[in-house]
């Protein structure tokens, strides 16, 4: 799919009624347009045909003849908020991915659904089944389901599937072989550790066959995800795998952990490196941060509260603590700092019971963005700029800028209607009143419409007997 076609896509079945193919106007709001200027009271927002045409102060807007009025008196309006880095397929439980083998794209959507319905209405999916994210894009996009705007780039290229020693691997004793190359293969289409063995133009050709697919974007790994340290690609590669992605209009972003790592991946001109602030050994260093602001680099971090840091094990514990202070230092130092959180849906039955009850869970879908802004707050990070951290920086990160993260003139009408201010308190991301995505408000009590993960306490207890 084309960014043209994608960005094209704009009809939702569950949009409310009421708005029908006329204009939009939400009237007397305070608006937040997350451009950086102060708030704007009595304000007008009008939107037509996916895209706001109006916006500013009541005095200075017109309401075109026609428009359906809705009256958000006293009300905030920021822009739709993003993610830069989710997984919206994380359900790597073996009963998931066995119960629900051939439904995969079902809980994509539904991951979707939690998302556009805690305020996200855009979110970037970076590691994940390639056919079951290509389905549910479309379905998406395509007004079948609604759920948040997915861009996606499949596998992280390099990394083998979820039954192997890059992410699960005790279910190799479990599963038959046969299960187990066909959960893989649906991941790395052909992009994963048979990669590292190759030289850096047999890379660059593979990963361009890759790139010509419809993905949205490229992800590779810089580093290990299991073993931080250990360095995936040759700079060699990682110069073709960015070249490659380049090539076919997309950005590149890597898979970092290491100071050998961010600085490898920048020399091969990444666009984003991911998760940059998890530098589990030491923190980045001035003269990094200066290069990163330079060469335009964005970090996608993932910021956590001091209740999550706190209770954390004796070993992750302070590789959050390096996390929190390279938060800090690249935001004070200019880059551009992008909020994720790896989120996927979690599963009310967890397949065995946590050493500890689970506090401010970064990776729950629907949850960790309001965590990841009160971590920002509680680092003393400016609220304007933590409310750009979660919607422009995103935009401008993946070169989407012109179209999504601000509220303005000609730009999609993405946005959440809060009862509460957010400058005031990060808290008060949670106060959604509405959720509108390209125009259109939607009917946030129908979501998720067809749960697959999220109902399944609610289905045991159902199925319980009375005593």
């Amino acid at each position: 799919m084309t960014r043209q076609s994608l960005l094209c896509a704009a009809a939702f079945s569950l949009a409310a009624s009421a708005a029908g193919a006329n204009p939009l106007a939400l009237t007397n709001v305070i608006l937040i347009d997350g451009a950086g200027g102060a708030p704007v009271s009595n304000a007008v927002v009008v939107m037509d045909k996916g895209r706001i045409t109006a916006i500013g102060s009541a005095g200075s807007v017109t309401i075109p003849r026609g428009a359906t009025v809705v009256n958000k008196a006293g009300k905030y309006v920021i822009p739709g908020l993003m993610d830069a880095n989710v997984h919206l397929h994380l359900n790597l439980d073996v009963d998931t991915l066995l119960r629900f083998r051939g439904r995969y794209a079902d809980i994509i959507v539904e991951a979707a659904q939690l998302a556009l319905k805690t305020g996200q209405t855009t979110v970037f999916d970076t590691w994940g089944p390639y056919p079951d994210l290509r389905a549910a894009r479309a379905r998406i996009n395509g007004g079948k389901d609604v759920g948040a705007r997915i861009y996606f780039a499949g596998n992280i290229i390099g990394f083998d599937g979820p039954v192997s020693d890059d992410f699960r691997d005790e279910f190799k004793g479990i599963l038959r072989p046969d299960t187990i190359n066909y959960l893989n293969r649906r991941w790395t289409q052909g992009t994963g550790r048979e990669l590292l063995w190759d030289t850096a133009d047999e890379v660059g050709a593979r990963i361009t066959t890759y790139a010509a697919k419809d993905v949205d974007f490229l992800k590779y790994a810089a580093n290990g995800h299991k073993d931080y340290s250990f360095m995936a690609f040759s700079q060699g590669a990682q110069n073709a795998i960015v070249k490659a992605g380049h090539g076919a209009g997309k950005t590149v972003q890597a898979h970092v952990h290491s100071l050998e790592g961010i600085q490898a991946a920048m020399d091969a001109g990444a666009d984003i490196l991911t998760h940059c602030d998890i530098t589990p050994e030491r923190t980045i260093p001035a003269s990094i941060i200066q290069e990163m602001v330079a060469k335009k680099v964005s970090c996608s971090a993932l910021p956590v509260t001091k209740a999550y840091q706190a209770n954390q094990s004796k070993t992750l514990e302070p590789i959050y603590a390096n996390s929190r202070i390279n938060i800090k230092n690249l935001i004070d130092g200019g880059v551009n700092v992008m909020l994720s959180t790896d989120g996927g849906i979690d599963h009310p039955l967890p397949a065995k019971a946590p050493e500890k009850p689970p506090v401010d869970v970064r990776t729950r879908l629907g949850e960790g963005h309001f965590f990841a802004l009160l971590g920002l707050e509680q680092l003393g990070v400016d609220p304007m700029k933590a409310l750009q951290i979660a919607t422009i920086n995103v935009a401008r990160g993946y070169k989407l800028d012109k179209d999504f993260g601000t509220l303005e003139v000609g730009k999609y009408a993405d946005m959440v209607v809060l009862d509460a201010d957010p400058l005031a308190a990060a808290r008060n991301y949670r106060s959604i009143n509405m959720v509108i995505k390209a125009g259109e408000p939607v009917d946030l009590s129908k979501l998720p419409t067809a749960p697959l993960i999220s109902n399944q306490k609610a289905l045991v207890d159902a199925s319980s007997p009375t005593p």
